[in-house]
């Protein structure tokens, strides 16, 4: 049987880390989003946030790193530096706050639905990306500066054009983690 187109993106979708000096337009970026945004959701309202850095305003978030960066080593503040850098747009994701774990909870998994959304939808534009967690990036210095107070983070998405394309990582067989009961 010949694989669908969405198979195949699916299939062919890779994590990329390192990017070309190119920039991406925020209307296409826009757009992405939006149509990620139809992501399933369990709750009367969607559950993410969203904030853009593009082109210049990475400085934004570089700034709003600052307080973090003064209670770590230098070589880590250079490492995440370069990496924001490098992107040409950087997306930090939250998820609103929720009054029950149950809310939260799904909260979390519909903001995973929407990334990964996003991130086939911009494999689709040869544009790459790669979810970064946790770490410094939960700082709530930085969480304040840009607005995103009592959320819950996410991800940093890191966006850029690209040449090299890592290879397939090797899959355990489906076999391995698959109950079927007919």
């Amino acid at each position: 049987m010949e694989k669908t187109v969405g198979q195949q993106l699916i299939e062919s979708r890779r994590t990329i880390r390192m990017f070309v000096e190119e920039p991406l337009d925020t209307a296409l970026l826009y757009q992405l989003l939006t149509s990620a945004h139809q992501a399933p959701f369990h709750n009367k309202v969607e559950p993410w946030n969203l904030y853009l850095f593009n082109g210049d305003g990475k400085s934004v978030l570089l700034d709003a790193l600052e307080p973090a960066f003064r209670d770590g080593p230098e070589a880590k503040r250079e490492k995440i530096t370069g990496r924001i850098r490098n992107a040409a747009a950087c997306i930090y994701v939250t998820t609103k706050p929720f009054e029950t774990e149950k809310g939260q909870k799904d909260a979390l998994l519909a903001t995973a639905a929407f990334i990964q959304n996003f991130h086939l939808l911009c494999a689709e534009q040869n544009i790459g990306l790669v979810w970064r967690t946790g770490g410094i990036f939960e700082d709530a210095r930085l969480q304040e500066m840009i607005g995103a107070d009592g959320e819950t983070f996410v991800g940093l998405l890191q966006l850029g054009r690209f040449e090299d394309v890592p290879p397939t990582k090797a899959r355990q067989s489906l076999d391995t983690c698959l109950t079927i009961f007919e």
